[in-house]
């Protein structure tokens, strides 16, 4: 009896040390990888559909993912590896603000700003825990 206790510790460990807590299931750098030269409705074949998309630059797009990836690897430092974060790509519209959007189809990552993450915030939001 106490070998299938422990059995079924080590089972249960074993599970909750394996997959993230992230709705993709992918770590940030294989998303990226994922993702890279695609137009912006490639990306939401991959990805599915954004929790958001929200305009800046006049005529640019934000696309978030709220607790989409996690970070792994060595590139980000320990304390942070494991951690879901909100997943955001910045599109650039290819059309003049003048001439009106083009399909997605047309819509390319912008170079600048490109992927990147937030982490979601620990504090309870308007106060409400």
């Amino acid at each position: 009896m106490n070998s299938a206790r422990w059995w079924i510790v080590l089972a249960l460990l074993i599970v909750g040390c394996s997959t993230p807590g992230s709705r993709s299931g992918k770590s940030f750098d294989e998303i990226r990888r994922l993702i890279a030269g695609k137009s912006a409705g490639e990306i939401v074949q991959v990805l599915g559909e954004p929790d958001t998309r929200q305009e800046i630059f006049n005529s640019d797009e934000r696309w978030i993912w709220w607790n989409y990836t996690y970070l792994d690897g060595s590139d980000f430092p320990p304390e942070v590896r494991g951690h879901v974060v909100h997943l955001e790509i910045v599109f650039r519209n290819p059309a003049p603000r003048h001439e009106g959007r083009r399909p997605y189809s047309d819509w390319r990552i912008d170079e600048a700003l490109g992927v990147s993450f937030k982490l979601p915030s620990r504090q309870s939001f308007l106060g409400v825990k």
